[in-house]
């Protein structure tokens, strides 16, 4: 492992080398009894010397830093703790050495420090290491708001053992290890205004539709049924007409649709929080309640094309990276304009059941909604603190 190594020297020790040094040379042509303990002197300071350099050079070539691969992901609030692993594979030890590891303030070390210009939260632990001697670290924190913090600086402070210098060092790797801190969840009411509108996939207790491939028996049959429902095998078999029965299926896929932007235009709305904690509290819903659902959102994004986006997709799995998502978002990027997202659902998506628009609308976003709706979805609208059938009043600005 590499470090970027910055050595502290004090001044005094190479003033100590350099007069052992002159006295060195001056006893070789001198010849008085009391040099030779001065000679020794000389040559025990330069061997210290040249073995501190040593110690600067090559304390590092062997010594990692391992972090313990088990995933870290919290709600707000919950405590937890990393674990790194030093390692000395080398025979330099390290002795009263200080490490120092900078994360990001989503989370906030115990015993640790807050600085708050750079959005960091760090740990110093002081620790002996010998040669061939791993030790581990175990760094309790506490989750502080929704977000990712991630590994952003690893310093080593390491006093010189043959010296009266200190060698700093910077880890140059850069660190897989993060804290995923979810977000809360804020209650929705009304949730149970969207009911199972169309036929489609999703398994019903009771709905209108048949979901043709899969069949779970037969009975009689009945006047009505149609033809192509008759199970002529068992019919065969049982010496009457039988009709075949299927599993009643519904499609109530929902879609959210969010927009981050603020009222007043490109800045990013001030309730952005609480409109991802009632998305989080409708996924957890829609996941008990074994119904699909897919997520927009207006925020342009390097490995999802055009913007951030989660496919349709149902369960606990499904959930999760929901969670993940929305932990992941991050507001000091641009966002892309909500027309775009719109026209792009409107356009290459499936019609879902419900569309749930959450965060402001102009009229002209209004207008896709309707597009959307056309095609057979039902709108909802996430105003305030409940869902309703259209958006309040005064929800709709004018475009700008």
């Amino acid at each position: 492992m590499k470090f970027q190594k910055f050595v502290q020297e004090n001044k005094t020790f190479p003033v100590f080398v350099l007069v052992g040094t002159v006295l060195l040379f001056a006893g070789l042509f001198i010849d008085f009894y009391s040099m030779h303990m001065l000679i020794f002197i000389s040559i025990f300071l330069i061997i210290l010397y040249g073995l501190g350099v040593f110690y600067e050079r090559h304390v590092d070539d062997y010594l990692t830093f391992t972090f313990a691969e088990v995933p870290n992901r919290h709600y707000q609030g919950d405590e937890g703790y990393i674990e790194v692993e030093i390692e000395q594979k080398g025979i330099l030890p390290l002795l009263n050495a200080e490490v120092v590891i900078e994360m990001d303030d989503v989370i906030e070390f115990k015993g640790g420090r807050s600085i708050a210009r750079r959005y960091m939260t760090t740990f110093n632990k002081n620790f002996n290491l010998m040669f061939w001697e791993k030790r581990k670290i175990r760094i309790p924190y506490e989750t502080k708001k929704r977000g990712v913090a991630k590994v952003q600086n690893i310093e080593l402070v390491v006093p010189n053992i043959f010296g009266f210098s200190k060698v700093f060092m910077k880890a140059r790797k850069r660190f897989n290890k993060e804290v995923i801190v979810y977000p809360n969840k804020s209650v929705v009411p009304n949730i149970d205004l969207m009911s199972p509108k169309n036929m489609g996939f999703h398994r019903a207790t009771h709905s209108l539709f048949d979901e043709h491939t899969l069949p779970v028996g037969t009975r009689d049959y009945e006047q009505g049924d149609a033809f192509n429902k008759i199970h002529w095998k068992a019919s065969a078999k049982e010496g009457a007409l039988q009709t075949k029965v299927f599993e009643k299926a519904s499609q109530i896929s929902w879609c959210f649709l969010l927009n981050v932007r603020s009222d007043q235009g490109l800045s990013v709305a001030e309730n952005v929080e609480t409109l991802l904690e009632q998305i989080a509290y409708m996924t957890e819903y829609a996941t008990k309640n074994q119904i699909p659902y897919r997520i927009f959102v207006n925020i342009s994004a390097l490995d999802q094309i055009p913007f951030i986006h989660q496919l349709e997709g149902e369960g606990h799995f499904h959930y999760r990276k929901t969670l993940e998502l929305l932990a992941r978002m991050k507001f000091l990027t641009f966002n892309t304009p909500y027309e775009r997202v719109l026209h792009f659902v409107w356009k290459h998506e499936s019609t879902p059941a419900y569309v749930i628009q959450v965060g402001s609308v102009t009229d002209r976003q209004m207008q896709y909604l309707k597009l959307i709706e056309r095609k057979g979805a039902k709108l909802a609208f996430l105003n305030g603190d409940s869902l309703t059938a259209g958006p309040s009043e005064g929800k709709v600005r004018q475009s700008g």
